[in-house]
C-alpha cells in the first residue's frame, strides 16, 4: 500500500497537452491521502468549441468532491489567460492575442461554494464573442481552487492549496488558417528495458488549434497476434497555433525478451505518417551473457587454432 503523504505542488499542464490538453494542478491541505487518490475533480477537463463573432455561447462543467479526505471542499472559480511557450510548457496570466477570450467569459453560477464529500456542483458560464473578435484560436483556463478564506478552511496554507481546471479551447471563425506538418516520427529499435517507445514532432503553423492522433500497434515478428493496439482509443493532443509538440508514447507491458513488429501512425490535419520497424527487446543481463559466451567462444577458437599450429610445427620438426 502506498504511504500516506501530503499533496505536493504539481503543475501537470504538460500532461494537458500529452493527454488532450487536460489541466491538473495539485497542492495539499493539512490532511493526508494515499498516493493516486483524487481529492477534487473537474469534468470535462477541456472543451473545444467553434464560435462566430457576435455569438453567445453557454456551457458548464462539474466540480466533484470524491470524499477521499472526508472533508467539505471550499472552492473558488477564477479565469486565467492560457497558452504555451516554445517548449510547450503551460503559461498562465500572460495576455496575448490568443487569450482575449478571458474578457468574454462571465459566470452564470456562484464563483464560490462548498461541496460536501461525495457531492458535486455544476459551474455554468457564458462566452459573449465580440463582433470584432479576431479569427483563430482563443484559450482560457477556468481554475477551481481551494478557497482558504472561507470558514472551515483554517489551517490550510495558501501555498498548499488544491486546484484543477477546465480548459476552454475556442476557434473564432473568419480568416482561420489551418496548416502544419508532421516533422518526424520514429521508433526505438533496440531496447535493453521492457518499454517500447515511439516518438514524433508536429508543427502547427496555422492560427487555430488542431487535433493530432497517435496510434501504436505491436505484434510478434513471427505471428499475426496483436499484443498491443491503441486504435480503439488512440492518444490525442491538441496542438496550439505557432507551436511544435514533441510527443512520446510507451508500451510498458513489453515481454522481457522478443522480436516485435511495431507500427506507429500519426495523423494531423489530414496528413498521415506511418512508421514500421522491427524492435528487439533484450534485457541487459542476457546481453552480458551473450557477450561473455561470444568472448569465451572466440578465446576457445583462438586456443584451438594455436594448438593446431603448434602441433603442426612439432610434426614438421620431427619429420625434418
Amino acid at each position: 500500500m502506498a504511504k500516506p503523504k501530503k499533496f505536493l505542488m504539481a503543475l501537470c499542464a504538460t500532461m494537458v497537452f500529452l493527454q488532450a490538453l487536460n489541466i491538473n494542478l495539485a497542492h495539499a491541505e493539512e490532511v493526508t491521502i494515499d498516493e493516486g487518490d483524487v481529492a477534487i475533480s473537474v469534468s470535462p477537463m477541456r472543451e473545444s468549441v467553434v464560435l462566430n463573432p457576435g455569438d453567445e455561447y453557454r456551457s458548464s462543467f462539474i466540480v466533484t468532491n470524491p470524499g477521499v479526505v472526508l472533508q467539505d471542499l471550499h472552492y473558488k472559480i477564477e479565469i486565467q489567460p492560457f497558452y504555451v511557450d516554445e517548449d510547450y510548457r503551460p503559461v498562465y496570466d500572460e495576455k496575448n492575442n490568443n487569450n482575449q477570450i478571458v474578457d468574454w467569459i462571465t459566470f452564470d453560477s456562484p464563483t464560490k461554494g462548498t461541496i460536501h464529500p461525495n457531492n458535486s456542483d455544476t459551474i455554468e458560464y457564458t462566452v459573449k464573442v465580440p463582433e470584432n473578435a479576431p479569427a483563430g484560436g482563443q484559450y482560457a483556463s477556468i481554475t477551481v481552487s481551494t478557497d482558504i478564506d472561507q470558514p472551515g478552511s483554517s489551517g490550510i496554507n495558501i501555498n498548499e492549496s488544491l486546484a484543477m481546471a477546465h480548459l476552454l479551447l475556442a476557434e473564432v471563425t473568419g480568416n482561420s488558417v489551418t496548416s502544419g506538418e508532421i516533422l518526424d516520427a520514429g521508433i526505438d529499435s533496440f531496447l535493453l528495458g521492457r518499454v517500447i517507445r515511439v516518438y514524433s514532432s508536429i508543427q502547427n503553423t496555422g492560427n487555430v488549434h488542431s487535433l493530432a492522433t497517435y496510434n501504436m500497434k505491436v505484434s510478434p515478428i513471427f505471428s499475426d497476434q496483436v499484443l498491443y493496439d491503441t486504435s480503439a482509443d488512440p492518444e490525442t493532443h491538441y496542438i496550439l497555433p505557432d507551436r511544435t509538440l514533441h510527443n512520446e508514447s510507451y508500451w510498458y507491458d513489453t515481454p522481457m525478451i522478443g522480436i516485435f513488429d511495431v507500427l506507429y501512425t500519426v495523423e494531423f490535419q489530414g496528413i498521415t505518417t506511418e512508421v514500421s520497424r522491427i524492435v528487439i527487446v533484450c534485457p541487459w543481463w542476457l546481453l552480458i551473457i551473450i557477450l561473455l559466451f561470444i568472448i569465451i567462444l572466440i578465446v576457445r577458437i583462438v586456443t584451438l587454432v594455436r594448438l593446431k599450429r603448434e602441433k603442426a610445427e612439432r610434426t614438421k620438426t620431427e619429420i625434418g
